[in-house]
């Protein structure tokens, strides 16, 4: 009996305890979930949930688990705009978007937090000039702060924001260019695969001294995002996730302090 436990534990469905809330309404902190490690064509697919390890160098020691709607799958173009993420060209109406930051004239303060505390919009990183309130917010909220304010009033995008960008998710045997935005979103895979024979330099790539315009990698890889905007970390910052750091497809809700979510088929 131990034994079988032991297989159908390592091998089939593992039973793990939700930390944090980095899946918005998905799972909650203190859920109890099973995850599916059987491989599969849908175990990890894409918009999947998967439990996954961090991929950074300096984890490898003791790797902490992150959680994850599985976005990208091997070969998938990836752009990321200000509307949010686009794969192979169609819109993730739910995904993480931006946070630029925005000013609006102070004299309508009352008015506006009223409003958007209507909308469940966070007031985030906020702070006052003498003539405006200043503070973040993704662009889907600011079009419904716009739509719901009772007067026209100009909301001014101000400050740094990230740009654009584009690239293809590696998958096994095929090569990728190495351009800006792929080194950039590449590097940790590469120096994982290539070790001390990769070297990164002034925007290039060199693999034992010679510089490589294009790179073959030797494994799949994923981009997983969270559905926490602001607090879940996911590929925005661990980066590419190769196919041996994701451990399944979290497959049930078992147990939660909210009787409603017990024996909930996470989807």
């Amino acid at each position: 009996v131990m034994i079988t436990v032991i297989i159908v534990r390592c091998f089939l469905i593992g039973s793990y305890h939700i930390a944090g809330d980095k899946m918005a309404d998905t799972l909650k902190a203190g859920d109890y979930v099973w995850v599916n490690k059987l491989k599969g064509k849908d175990n990890h697919g894409r918009n999947r949930i998967v439990l996954y390890r961090s991929p950074l160098r300096r984890d490898a020691a003791k790797p902490p688990f992150f959680i994850g709607r599985c976005i990208g799958t091997p070969g998938d173009v990836i752009q990321m705009g200000t509307d949010g993420f686009r794969v192979n060209g169609r819109l993730l109406p739910d995904a993480p978007m931006m946070q630029p930051t925005f000013r609006i004239r102070k004299d309508i303060k009352e008015q506006l937090l009223t409003t958007m505390e209507s909308l469940h919009i966070p007031l985030r990183d906020a702070k006052e000039d003498s003539v405006s309130l200043i503070f973040r917010m993704s662009l889907r909220e600011k079009e419904l702060l716009t739509r719901n304010l009772s007067q026209v009033v100009q909301i001014e995008m101000i400050g740094e924001h990230r740009m654009g960008y584009e690239f293809v998710i590696p998958r096994k045997g095929k090569a990728v260019d190495m351009n800006e935005t792929s080194l950039m979103v590449c590097k940790e895979a590469i120096l994982n695969e290539a070790g001390e024979t990769a070297v990164i330099r002034d925007g290039k790539l060199y693999i034992n001294g010679e510089e490589k315009t294009y790179y073959f990698f030797h494994k799949n890889y994923y981009w997983i995002l969270s559905e926490n905007e602001t607090d879940g970390i996911d590929s925005r910052h661990l980066g590419l996730i190769p196919e041996d750091h994701i451990t399944g497809n979290i497959w049930y809700c078992w147990y939660s302090k909210d009787s409603s979510r017990r024996f909930k088929k996470i989807r």
